[in-house]
């Protein structure tokens, strides 16, 4: 799940050219209600979850070859988590998922 959101990271967002991952979607979130130093601030969440995903795309597999629950593993499990719920939050903010 991280390679395909990684690989439409680059595509949508970075080269911006069509590919058959666009047939999953893309997020646009609507950021304008909020003032311009949070707007800053979900971008620059944006771009870390980039590199955070390049991150994981490296420690997954090598967490998933050990036996033993490392200091590598938590913070594996923790940026997981922290990925999941900025998704969630930018997902919310599209104005095609308001309820």
């Amino acid at each position: 799940m991280v390679i395909l959101h990684f690989l439409k990271d680059i595509t949508q967002d970075i080269l911006r050219i069509p590919t058959p991952l666009d047939l999953l979607g893309d997020v646009r979130e609507d950021l304008s209600l909020f003032p311009g130093y949070v707007q800053l601030v979900f971008v620059v969440i944006g771009i870390t979850s980039f590199i955070i995903e390049g991150f994981l795309l490296i420690t997954i597999p090598y967490v998933l070859r050990t036996r033993v629950i490392t200091k590598l593993e938590k913070i594996v499990i923790i940026t997981l988590i922290g990925l999941g719920v900025y998704f969630l939050m930018v997902t919310m903010f599209d104005p095609r998922f308001k309820v």
